[in-house]
């Protein structure tokens, strides 16, 4: 069953959607991940309830039948997607498998095992390269194209969020050990590392023109990173700090995200918002309510002025902003 409400209303002008926002109802548990599609015309989330769900975005057009598909198939919750192509999709769960999916047919065209644990976070990059990182320490890289996976890095410590550059070439990751590490995936090599971080890190992304980083911590610090191959010596990474989000005891691996112009970063926050700043000035701009219970993930149109955000409360909330 999907549901459309109205229930988070704003006195703003509303321009593609029908509504400023527009409450997705469907999943039975608490939605992880929710990702626009490259054209930005639909919506995936997944979460404990083992479906992958597929939304158009809710236009005028579209308000009569917003969730258009679901797909089913992993044994155990799911913790990220990632859109691969507009018709493909790549999942990530708790039974330690990653899946690549037609997103239009809902058919399993792969599975990748070798993870030993849980899966958290995954990226894809426009030449087919898919990542995952889990609980085993793993990196993992990995090519429809292929049975098997490509590569695997060691580390440590469970990793909990990654990103992948465009072109494929290069993997952010980060987790328990809080140190941002970059890899370059043809060699394996360890390129870079950005310390001094206290906390566990639950999200990691690249901005648009991946010069930068941001990453969201569990106690709900935000930090920006200068993601660029080389800077000078005895220059740190470290860049800006924003605050207004909120962390908790729940330790749950809440996101971050820049804008599609980079203008804005959004974080999941514990305090049932999506919480936005000015990346160039770190200014809070809004604290953008509604859920229920804790946000987890959020992600922005890639051409307008649209948040998508899911929460534990099994609700995904698609807004202007």
């Amino acid at each position: 069953m999907s549901l459309v409400s109205t229930k988070v209303n704003g006195d703003k002008d509303h321009s593609s959607l029908y509504n400023d926002a527009v409450v997705l109802s469907g999943h039975s548990g608490a939605v992880f991940s929710v990702k626009f599609s490259p054209d930005g015309q639909h919506i995936a989330s997944a979460g404990t309830d083992r479906t992958i769900r597929l939304w158009n975005l809710p236009t005028r057009a579209n308000e009569e039948s917003p969730n258009y598909g679901v797909i089913e198939g992993h044994k155990g919750g799911l913790t990220a997607l990632s859109w691969l192509s507009q018709s493909k999709i790549l999942s990530t769960s708790a039974d330690s498998t990653v899946s690549i999916w037609d997103a239009e047919t809902g058919q399993r065209l792969k599975t990748g095992k070798g993870h030993s644990l849980t899966v958290n976070d995954c990226s894809t990059a426009i030449d087919g390269t898919c990542l995952s990182v889990g609980d085993d320490g793993t990196v993992r890289v990995w090519d429809e194209r292929e049975k098997y996976q490509v590569r695997k890095i060691e580390t440590p410590y469970p990793i909990l969020a990654c990103d992948l550059s465009s072109d494929g070439k290069m993997a952010y990751v980060t987790g328990i050990d809080p140190t941002i590490k970059a890899y370059e995936l043809a060699s394996g090599k360890l390129l870079w590392s950005c310390d001094g971080f206290t906390e566990t890190m639950s999200g990691l992304a690249l901005s648009s023109d991946e010069s930068m980083l941001v990453s969201r911590a569990m106690d709900g610090s935000v930090y920006t990173i200068n993601a660029k191959a080389s800077v000078p010596s005895g220059v740190s990474r470290r860049g800006q700090s924003y605050h207004g989000a909120v962390g908790g005891v729940q330790m749950l691996l809440s996101r971050a995200r820049f804008s599609s112009d980079d203008v804005y970063i959004c974080s999941a926050s514990d305090d049932q918002s999506a919480t936005v700043w000015s990346t160039a000035s770190q200014r809070l701009v809004s604290k953008l309510a509604g859920h229920e219970s804790a946000c987890i993930d959020v992600d922005f149109h890639p051409h307008e002025k649209v948040l998508a955000s899911c929460a534990l409360d099994g609700d995904i909330i698609v807004r202007e902003f």
